[in-house]
């Protein structure tokens, strides 16, 4: 008794260092595995819906999403046994994707030959793109990177970009799925997979506008305006990325765009030039930049300093 006492708590620790602690390697090692299944899967249903492919390797993609919706089932029973309040978890939004992850696979091994096929036909279609927002999970893993950066004031450029290739990415795959499935159905359309979608979804997010390939229903259409909104989001988030990549190649600060009071009251308080002997030692900016004395401007983040008007030049 006393061994399988100490073997459930070592499996304890390691449940909590894998999916709970942050700091831990083992926690790292986890979220690559998850991002690869991530990648695995929605590479997988986008090549299922060509279906060349998917005729000539239907066990493939099967055996595949079994495996993939095993792993993700056991991964969502291990955050709820290590999430320090189970209902929050449950309930929020991370949560309720981690679910959705999981819950469209599992109902597509169900028996549904009850029904009748044309609810069974809609019902698939409905549960194919719920599999999706697994792309979702991305954002998720990132999110709680990037507020672990901030929060221990690390360069957060490198989050920024990832943010914005994820978020890219998440665009992309969703709106490319959804467009599809709204098309499939019309007589000689053109959006003939998953992938031929892409295709539109990055002329249209572009605002390339090629036009040779274009919705013609009403569902369609409302999915394409919200791919066009969320193409506009995305320049923005590039511009914010490019903006912080500009200023940190050309002032060399790293710090740029943290809120002036997380650095604390003294930065806030003036701080004039030293006076005397004490001149001849450099001061430091708010921003933490060393200064030279005399200096109006910081060359660095480019704000006026302080006490400048009592400086000699």
């Amino acid at each position: 008794m006393e061994a399988l006492a100490r073997a459930g708590r070592r499996i304890d620790h390691v449940l909590h260092e894998g999916f709970g602690n942050e700091d831990s390697p083992l926690y790292h090692a986890v979220n690559r595995v998850i991002v690869g299944l991530i990648l695995l899967s929605v590479v997988s249903v986008t090549l299922a819906s060509v279906r060349s492919i998917y005729e000539g390797h239907e066990l493939i993609f099967e055996l595949s999403e079994l495996v993939i919706v095993t792993l993700f089932t056991i991964e969502y029973a291990i955050n709820i046994y290590v999430a320090p309040d189970r209902k929050k978890y449950l309930l929020g939004p991370w949560g309720i994707i981690d679910l959705l992850a999981i819950l469209p696979s599992i109902l597509l091994l169900l028996d549904l030959r009850a029904l009748k096929v044309t609810r069974i036909l809609r019902i698939l279609r409905f549960l194919r793109l719920l599999r999706m927002l697994r792309v979702l999970k991305l954002a998720k893993l990132a999110v709680r990177q990037y507020e672990k950066s901030r929060a221990q004031r690390f360069n957060t450029l490198k989050m920024d970009v990832q943010i914005y290739l994820i978020a890219l990415f998440s665009v992309l795959t969703i709106f490319s799925t959804l467009e599809f499935y709204a098309e499939e159905g019309v007589a000689n359309t053109t959006f003939t997979s998953i992938p031929a979608a892409m295709w539109w979804c990055i002329v249209t997010i572009t605002t390339t506008g090629y036009g040779d390939m274009t919705p013609s229903t009403v569902l369609g259409r409302i999915i394409a305006g919200g791919a066009m909104l969320s193409g506009l989001a995305l320049f923005s988030l590039l511009m914010n990325v490019v903006g912080k990549t500009m200023l940190s190649s050309l002032f060399g600060s790293h710090e740029i765009g943290l809120d002036e009071a997380a650095k604390g009251p003294e930065a806030a308080a003036p701080q004039y030039p030293p006076q005397g002997a004490e001149a001849k030692a450099a001061s430091l900016c708010a921003c933490g930049a060393p200064l030279a004395p005399g200096w109006r401007l910081c060359p660095y983040c480019g704000k006026a300093l302080p006490g400048a008007e009592h400086a000699g030049k």
